[in-house]
């Protein structure tokens, strides 16, 4: 079971779930989208539009490749049809016939008007379907009671169709059948190892499309005298280039997340910047030696989005900073005072502590600025139900807390199976890449916030967990220009 979560840790473009939650606003009309993409390529994905507040008649879904022409380069509207039982949502399949960055459009028509919004997907394979073993020897042995029934039939013409009728076939036409059935196996031979040969040479090319994160490798290295973390890309698919093909998203060509494992006491949310086409460096945050695991969210200029992962072991000899005089102290405390290496970013943060439990209707959290996080979701987490992960503010006289803009957005939260084989970065807009919005959809496309319609100090985040187990869910939220982090410990049943 390890060995199966491990594979699948390296198998899906957001680790360990693929699928796609958006909420926004498809003109007049709110709505939240939910698309599951297929896992062979070409295949169906599964699309669920929620229309909040009802009031449609139409609701239409269209694919559009990333590289589509704008006129006639992608496949007429799909109509959703309405779910039997709930009059607000809507479900279609749409076919994705090739792996990358598709954005689909959502259409909604009605007594409000009309709207629409698209929703950034990425298409990967996560791998090919096998012949089932049984159903494999039953085709076997079809074709070869195929090809026995063509060598017999061969021999068969061959002795007796030149023949009188009512005439026994001579020792000369069966001479002549045996050697021209000989012949025909020794071609049917023939034909299965040519035919066996392509099938194969197929097999590898559809295999070879099978989706592989970019192999990194991350160290704690120095600059400037300072500790540093260092992500390099050195997957042989991104050797030789000059440049860096990727795009900001919230404002950041890398998210960095930063977990302490297996513990889950240790966190930090930070943003990497190239020092060249392929290595990225951020200080190394407050956090204490110990194992992590890091998780890296990039946004390729195709808007194709992926998350890079690795593991790194971090000691107190490496976070140990040596001065113009030698003195060594620990990184934690020189790192704010660093006049040398890279800048720190305001936007980065750390937290260190005991992640909450989710055992009852008011499980609180207790931030650094003593405000009080609160859990105000479901208590019954299960595997693939849709949900929202919501929580409310209070500040220390435990009144509705003012919430600052963190990077766009009123708050985003990282969530991870406590194994590692789960991992999402989400916001109030759900788990889609704003990277890959801006590029997909360069008009715009609404999206929830978390601002003006949620009361005083409420966030929400739309999902569905896609394994069962133990996860700790980080909430981040700005106020005062200080970015604050809550954790909480959830358990989802199958």
């Amino acid at each position: 079971m390890a060995f199966v979560a491990g594979l699948y840790v390296v198998a899906t473009a957001h680790v360990g779930s693929n699928n796609v939650f958006f909420a926004g606003e498809a003109g007049p009309y709110p709505v939240s989208v939910i698309i599951r993409p297929p896992e062979v390529i070409p295949g169906l994905a599964e699309i669920s539009v929620r229309v909040a507040g009802g009031g449609a008649d139409l609701v239409t879904v269209r694919p559009v490749r990333w590289d589509a022409a704008p006129e006639g380069g992608a496949p007429p509207p799909d109509e959703a049809v309405p779910v039997a039982g709930d009059p607000e949502l809507y479900a279609a399949e749409l076919w994705l016939m090739t792996v990358g960055a598709y954005r689909v459009e959502v259409a909604v028509e009605g007594s409000r008007g009309s709207g629409q919004v698209s929703v950034p997907v990425t298409s990967v394979m996560l791998g090919v379907r096998d012949l089932p073993p049984g159903l494999g020897w039953v085709l076997a042995a079809l074709g070869l009671l195929l090809v026995a029934g063509i060598v017999s039939i061969t021999g068969a013409a061959v002795r007796e169709s030149q023949i009188p009728a009512g005439e026994a076939a001579g020792s000369r036409q069966r001479r002549r059948a045996r050697i021209a059935m000989a012949l025909t196996a020794v071609g049917m031979a023939g034909f299965l190892y040519l035919g066996n040969a392509w099938w194969e040479a197929v097999d590898r090319e559809v295999r070879s499309g099978i989706f592989e994160r970019l192999e990194v490798e991350g160290a704690i290295v120095r600059d400037g005298g300072v500790p540093t973390l260092e992500i390099a890309i050195t997957d042989p698919a991104w050797g030789g280039r000059n440049w860096s093909p990727l795009v900001p998203d919230h404002g950041k060509l890398m998210h960095m997340f930063v977990v302490g494992a297996p513990g889950m006491d240790a966190f930090a949310h930070v943003h990497p910047v190239p020092v060249d086409s392929s290595t990225f460096r951020v200080p190394w945050p407050d956090l204490p030696p110990g194992e992590y695991r890091i998780y890296g969210d990039i946004v390729q200029e195709s808007g194709f989005a992926q998350t890079v992962v690795d593991t790194i072991t971090v000691d107190a000899t490496a976070l140990a900073v040596a001065g113009e005089a030698g003195a060594v102290r620990e990184a934690q405390d020189a790192l704010p005072e660093a006049a040398a290496g890279l800048p720190r970013d305001p936007d980065d943060s750390a937290w260190t502590g005991v992640p909450v439990a989710l055992a009852g209707p008011r499980s609180e959290a207790r931030l650094d600025d003593g405000s009080i996080l609160e859990w105000q979701g479901d208590q019954d987490l299960r595997v693939d139900e849709e949900t929202v992960l919501a929580f409310r503010l209070w500040d220390p006289d435990e009144k509705p807390a003012e919430l600052e803009p963190y990077m766009g957005m009123l708050s985003h939260a990282a969530l991870t199976r406590d194994d590692g084989a789960v991992f999402v970065h989400l916001h109030p807009a759900g788990t889609i890449s704003m990277g890959s919005l801006s590029v997909l959809a360069p008009d715009g496309s609404p999206i929830a916030d978390g601002g003006t319609d949620a009361p005083t100090g409420v966030v929400e985040f739309p999902f569905a967990f896609p394994q069962a187990g133990e996860y700790t869910i980080w909430v981040q939220v700005k106020r005062e220009g200080r970015v604050l982090t809550g954790a909480f410990q959830a358990t989802v049943l199958e």
